[in-house]
């Protein structure tokens, strides 16, 4: 043998081998897409192109390998006994040719060698188009596919045509040759490698088994079971089938998975036919989930997961429809013997028990206490299921007590079995909020309904009304359990957590139990006195906490503020007081609050806070609605002033806005209010704009707000003349513009005495225009001829511009209706005398303009 020469099993192959996979180096049955072993997709077109380049280098390494034994002057082993002049290399020319020197020359050492021969190479391939289209794998599985759906559409159409013509021997022969001919085929196929024409097969085998049962029962063998003894018969034979087939493996082929899947499929249809034959389904639902369980572990056993997923489907959806129907035959009728001699009862807890199986079977720890903690859920709605046939109280005492208890259990129990505690206080827990929402709706109905007009009612008002639908006293206990198990929830419950819900649980018992007050007769002001102390303690826990639990106490506090002010609106001494500790409260936690959101939260509520109570104060003194907006407008305001911030702003803003149309709607004289309305918040802006320096640009609205106030009040007047709604603010941006230009002397006339010098006189104008011979019209021209007179003595632009242009208008208006009275050549006079002053003008500068073009052309 060559020296360095290894034979390979396969000849020359050495790298590509289209029996082995080329990752795993395991062999491949014949027609496989995908490696058993590794799973590799081997028909995939990159697959294609690695074999073809696994051929290249085997062909290189036989040139190689005869390059080698040239060199060494030793023929090859593939070369053994064939003519020189027939050895070829695996490219298909000579390896050696007959009358070339076989060794190369070599070259010296230190000298570099000749560059290697060019050597021909097939043109390598451009870049491969994307492939579209269906793969070339994926045929074979359509093809196989729409012929197996046709051979058992074809079955069908056979048997429903002809069975009625065959004898029993003939049905017989018929339905047995068919399924057994497509059992043995589709288990030789798999056994000789053709997965996918075995597993399609295999489905009509097991379709052909279906009809056998249903043509045996149409023939009367299984008696008077009727169609759904049949359709069990047929679901459960072909179940059992399927995991047989399944389980058993043939030969060295991997296990088929058509029957995994259709082994749920199969349960199902037994399902559904047991659920139509019997009048028992909560058994039949058992035993079928019982069979499903059995099925997986079977599974699970061999190695099956599809057969284990699909069974377990099959088994989820009989449980959920046998737990579906007890618990709804339970809620019809949930006597305590109808219970348990029903057998709804009984069911249920076996439903609760079949929660265990799937921590069972997959041996997890968290999944079987997740399913025990169902199951102890199941087992306790079981057990108290009875108190909803009783009347509303004691359903609450009762969820109250069960639920209580399973909060102990989720606080004393062990840590790895706490988690069964959890479903059942959860599901408890619900009942308690629904129930506490309907004490919360009731009592609320009963202060509606004793709210007849706000403010109008005494301070010892009775609240009267409906009566409630459960029993108001469980409210405060019921609070107390729902936030026990949250805070019990986190495993890493600490000292510091269990006092922040300490404190939540306080406030809770605070608003838990004004609205059990507001449940019985007694007087408003209990209910309401409860909500503010209430709101004075979580104020005490805003300012002794830190962080998010100080502004969310805070939030806490301004609502229950809001709240008891609100609840305070029939009485309007109650109203009065309430609103006064309620302002208290917004005005603490605005000012000395310890985080930056606490006082946030504190200057958000405090005007809306302050609006009621100056609202029920106003009624205390004897007003109505028309006096309440403008007392509001000054409370809000001075506090938008003393504070100076957007968070006071903003809320004081909207609420004089909201106010103010319930004012309007209310007085006997809408344009004086809303000229003294617009007044006061003029003040108010003004006044900011003066205190605050951050609110030097608010002075500008304020100023527009009370020229606003004074045009509504003229106009409410009846004043129609243009002078009172121009010249007050005329003089003011005058008297702002000579400001101006004192202290900034780069400022000119036109911008900062134009605007205001065009407001004073251009409406008069327009009314002078109009009527010409009247004071207006004297007392302007006089306005004019001193603006003119000032502006050429003091040599500012604008006041002369404005006094000579409208100075001139008023002339000529007043000259208007005489000129008709002058002589024609009078008038051609003027304009000739006015063109001659005009063309001598023009000319002397033309002159003037070429003497000093002259005179710079002199120039050196």
């Amino acid at each position: 043998m060559p020296r360095g020469r290894r034979v390979w099993p396969n000849g020359d192959m050495r790298y590509a081998d289209p029996a082995l996979c080329p990752d795993c180096r395991s062999s491949l049955p014949s027609g496989v897409p995908v490696c058993p072993t590794c799973d590799l997709l081997v028909r995939h077109p990159l697959a294609v192109d690695l074999f073809r380049t696994l051929r290249r280098a085997d062909e290189l390494v036989v040139d190689l390998r005869a390059a080698t034994d040239a060199f060494h002057d030793r023929p090859t082993a593939v070369e053994a006994g064939v003519p020189e002049a027939t050895r070829v290399s695996s490219l298909g020319g000579p390896l050696v040719p007959p009358s070339a020197d076989p060794l190369p020359k070599l070259a010296p050492v230190g000298v570099a060698p000749p560059p290697l021969p060019p050597t021909s190479y097939p043109p390598a391939d451009g870049p491969r188009p994307e492939r579209s289209g269906v793969l070339v794998s994926s045929v074979p599985k359509i093809l196989l596919g729409l012929g197996a759906f046709c051979l058992l559409v074809a079955a069908v159409i056979f048997l429903a045509v002809s069975w009625s013509a065959l004898g029993v021997g003939g049905r017989t022969a018929v339905l047995g040759g068919f399924t057994l001919t497509a059992s043995t085929s589709a288990l030789l196929l798999h056994r000789a490698g053709l997965r996918v024409a075995g597993e399609s097969l295999i489905v009509v085998a097991l379709g052909m088994l279906a009809l056998d049962v249903f043509g045996a029962g149409a023939a009367g063998w299984f008696g008077a079971g009727g169609d759904g003894g049949i359709t069990l018969a047929a679901g459960l034979v072909v179940a059992v089938a399927a995991v047989v087939l399944s389980v058993v493996r043939i030969g060295d082929q991997p296990r088929l998975v058509a029957p995994q899947v259709i082994a749920g499929i199969a349960l199902l249809v037994g399902y559904a036919g047991a659920v139509d034959t019997t009048d028992h389904r909560l058994i039949a639902g058992h035993l079928l989930t019982g069979a499903a369980i059995l099925t997986v572990l079977v599974g699970r056993a061999v190695g099956l997961p599809v057969l284990q997923w699909s069974t377990a489907a099959a088994g989820a959806i009989a449980w959920f429809g046998a737990a579906s129907l007890a618990t709804s035959q339970a809620l019809i009728d949930p006597d305590l013997h109808r219970l348990w001699s029903d057998g709804n009862g009984w069911s249920l807890l076996v439903t609760a028990s079949a929660m265990l199986v799937p921590g069972l079977v997959v041996r997890h720890q968290h999944l079987l206490l997740a399913g025990a903690s169902c199951a102890a859920m199941v087992v306790t709605v079981v057990l108290t299921l009875p108190s909803v046939d009783t009347d509303a109280s004691t359903l609450g005492i009762v969820a109250l007590s069960v639920t209580a208890a399973w909060v102990v259990g989720l606080a004393v129990l062990p840590r790895l079995v706490r988690v069964i505690a959890i479903a059942p206080a959860a599901a408890g827990s619900l009942i308690l909020i629904g129930l506490s929402l309907t004490t919360a709706a009731v009592a609320l109905v009963r202060w509606a309904e004793s709210t007849r007009t706000a403010y109008a009612e005494p301070f010892d008002l009775i609240l009267t009304g409906s009566d409630p639908a459960t029993e108001p006293l469980l409210l405060v206990p019921s609070v107390l359990v729902v936030l026990a198990f949250v805070a019990l929830l986190p495993a890493d419950r600490g000292r510091s957590a269990l006092a922040v819900w300490a404190r939540v649980a306080a406030i809770a018992v605070g608003l838990g139990g004004a609205t059990t007050l507001t449940s019985y007769d007694v007087a408003l002001a209990l209910p309401v006195a409860v909500l503010v102390l209430t709101a004075a303690v979580s104020t005490t826990f805003a300012l002794t906490t830190k962080g998010a639990q100080s502004v969310w106490f805070a939030a806490s506090a301004a609502s229950l503020a809001a709240v008891a002010s609100i609840a305070a609106l029939p009485s309007d001494v109650l109203g009065a007081a309430v609103g006064a500790m309620a302002c208290a409260v917004a005005l603490v936690l605005a000012v000395i609050g310890r985080e930056a959101g606490t006082r946030v939260v504190g200057r958000l509520a405090v005007s809306p806070l302050v609006a009621m109570g100056v609202a029920a104060a106003v009624h205390v003194a004897g007003g109505d609605a028309a006096w309440v907006s403008l007392p509001v407008l000054l409370a809000v305001g001075v506090l938008a002033v003393a504070f100076a911030s957007e968070d006071v702003e903003i809320p004081a803003a909207l609420t004089a806005s909201v106010l103010f149309p319930v004012s309007l709607a209310a007085t006997a004289d809408p344009g004086g209010y809303t000229a003294l309305w617009l007044a006061v918040l003029g003040f108010l802006v003004c006044a900011t704009a003066l205190v605050n320096k951050s609110r030097r640009g608010l002075a500008w609205l304020g100023g527009v707000l009370l020229l606003l106030a004074t045009w509504v009040r003229l106009f409410d007047l009846d004043v129609f003349e243009p002078e009172p709604y121009t010249l007050p603010l005329a003089a003011g941006l005058v008297a702002l513009g000579l400001w101006r230009m004192q202290h900034s002397p780069a400022v000119g006339t036109a911008e900062a005495l134009l605007p205001g010098l065009l407001l004073a006189t251009v409406p008069s104008l327009l009314w002078v225009l109009d009527d010409p011979v009247s004071l207006r019209a004297l007392v302007l021209g006089a306005a004019c001829l001193a603006l003119t007179v000032a502006g050429a003595a003091l040599r500012w632009s604008a006041p002369l511009l404005v006094g000579a242009s409208i100075g001139a208008a008023i002339v000529f208006r007043e000259l208007g209706p005489y000129a008709g009275d002058f002589p024609k050549w009078v008038w051609i006079g003027l304009a000739g005398a006015l063109l001659t002053v005009v063309g001598i003008t023009w000319e002397r500068r033309l002159l003037e303009v070429r003497k000093a073009v002259g005179l710079l052309g002199r120039l050196r």
